[in-house]
């Protein structure tokens, strides 16, 4: 089952539909910070395991995958801002980049909050720590804003513009 939407004429609105699609990862554990094709940022939370293709086997990754695209995004605690891709170049400063976004490993997600006027959205973990993607959504690059990789076999995509679909992953685009 395909459900996708433009965030424009969405009723209900896109705070209650993400709320309800994202219930059942709040409680979940971040496991791993990592960045995939260069500066996208991945989360891997709850279970752990071993990919399924034999060349990647010596990786694990989360029941629960989270990855930013064409997107900016904040990582504070409370109200100190730790790290902003704002003000760091990812492609010179990724190691240093890594280490302080460390600090999610083995944090607890409290809450996942989409904003439907600019949708921006905070990932809220224990220790009063904060990911928030504010994406640009003037941005004409196609690229989704990020994606939310389930156990489920479904995939949560947000972006580009005010566009979101929940569908399973053995769907083609």
């Amino acid at each position: 089952m395909v459900t996708q939407t433009s965030l424009a004429n969405s009723q209900p609105n896109i705070e209650q539909i993400i709320s309800v699609i994202t219930k059942p990862i709040i409680g979940e554990t971040c496991h791993q910070v990592t960045f995939s094709y260069g500066d996208e940022l991945r989360l891997d939370l709850g279970e752990m395991s071993a990919y399924s293709h034999p060349k990647l086997k010596h990786l694990r990754k989360g029941s629960w995958q989270f990855g930013t695209r064409a997107t900016s995004w904040i990582f504070q605690q409370g109200d100190q801002v730790l790290i902003s891709t704002l003000q760091v170049n990812i492609d010179v400063d990724i190691d240093t980049i890594k280490k302080v976004l460390q600090q999610l490993e083995n944090k607890e997600l409290i809450n996942f909050v989409i904003d439907a006027q600019n949708i921006s959205l905070t990932l809220l973990f224990e220790g009063n720590y904060q990911l928030i993607l504010e994406p640009d959504l003037q941005d004409n690059s196609g690229l989704a804003y990020w994606e939310l990789f389930m156990p489920t076999e479904q995939v949560l995509t947000v972006g580009p513009g005010l566009f979101w679909e929940c569908k399973s992953i053995h769907e083609r685009y």
